[in-house]
């Protein structure tokens, strides 16, 4: 089974206001799209961590797992992992006459990554979409067969629907709402901020915690503290950042990441095994390798 597929155009596509046009689930590795993808996107990260930027205004963005990120057509980007983890994403391409609309209508663009309490359900939905269409080899689909997947399709983005602060849901206490608007608030913060001297205790205040209530419930909801959260994205730069330019010193990485050098380099080497020269080193060692 190939990791993602494209489905063929139904032949009355106007009477479809929302079908899938691609559908996929696999480890992701660099791509660029300079002239973007010719449809609305969606994408669901189920591990590891990349960066997602934005050609046209320069915009990057951190996707990280139970993450969801839409995207518009026709708008140049490229994206790429960060973690040593596999960076596996789910994604679906969608079409039809009310796809832009539909998104927007359910606040899934513009585009801003979010968290969902139903990932598990949207991930299988996706694997529904994507299975009904390999077995049919994604040749063009008979009529019923399309209507299922639109089906499908409609009910996996109402599952995505972004919720507002002032929604009321029956079905979550008002304290879980508050809980977990405080700490997408607070992730948001840490990845606009990280490259910034940036104390937990100001992020507390930011969401109305105190520092250990916050610690414990970030815990809780991520599986690392926020310490640790923000640790890891400025680790993640950094080493973006060798990558792009080898000639960056030291010093100036950490800087660019909000850390003092000597604390920087410390943590580095336990975080990767190596100091930030010696993984420069393997890396341009790594692309001084003869293609065959």
């Amino acid at each position: 089974m190939l990791p993602f597929s494209l489905v063929e155009l139904p032949r009355n596509s106007d009477e479809f206001p929302l079908y899938p046009y691609s559908v996929g689930r696999h480890i992701q590795y660099h791509h660029v799209r300079p002239s973007g993808f010719p449809v609305h996107q969606i994408f669901l990260i189920r591990s590891g961590s990349g960066l997602f930027r934005d050609l046209t205004d320069g915009t990057e963005t951190l996707l990280t797992p139970g993450m969801v990120f839409a995207y518009p057509p026709d708008r140049g980007h490229e994206y790429y992992p960060l973690s040593h983890e596999p960076w596996i994403v789910g994604f679906i391409g969608l079409l039809g006459s009310q796809s832009g609309s539909v998104l927007e209508g359910l606040r899934l663009l513009p585009s801003e990554p979010f968290l969902t309490g139903r990932f598990e359900e949207c991930w299988e939905a996706i694997a529904e979409i994507w299975h009904t269409v390999d077995k049919h080899n994604a040749a063009r689909l008979d009529e019923q067969t399309m209507q299922e997947l639109s089906v499908t399709l409609y009910r996996l983005v109402l599952m995505l629907r972004r919720s507002e602060p002032g929604d009321n849901h029956a079905n979550r206490p008002e304290a879980e709402t508050v809980r977990n608007e405080a700490l997408q608030k607070a992730v948001r913060l840490i990845n606009e901020h990280f490259t910034e001297p940036l104390l937990i205790a100001n992020l507390a205040a930011a969401v109305g915690y105190s520092v250990q209530h916050f610690q414990r419930l970030f815990l809780q909801e991520y599986g690392v503290t926020p310490h640790k959260y923000l640790q890891n994205l400025r680790l993640q730069r950094a080493l973006q950042m060798i990558t792009e330019s080898p000639q960056r010193p030291v010093q100036d990485l950490a800087l660019n990441v909000g850390m003092e050098t000597n604390y920087f380099i410390r943590v580095f080497r336990k975080t990767y095994g190596c100091t930030p020269g010696v993984m420069r080193s393997r890396l341009s060692g790594e692309r001084d390798i003869p293609l065959t």
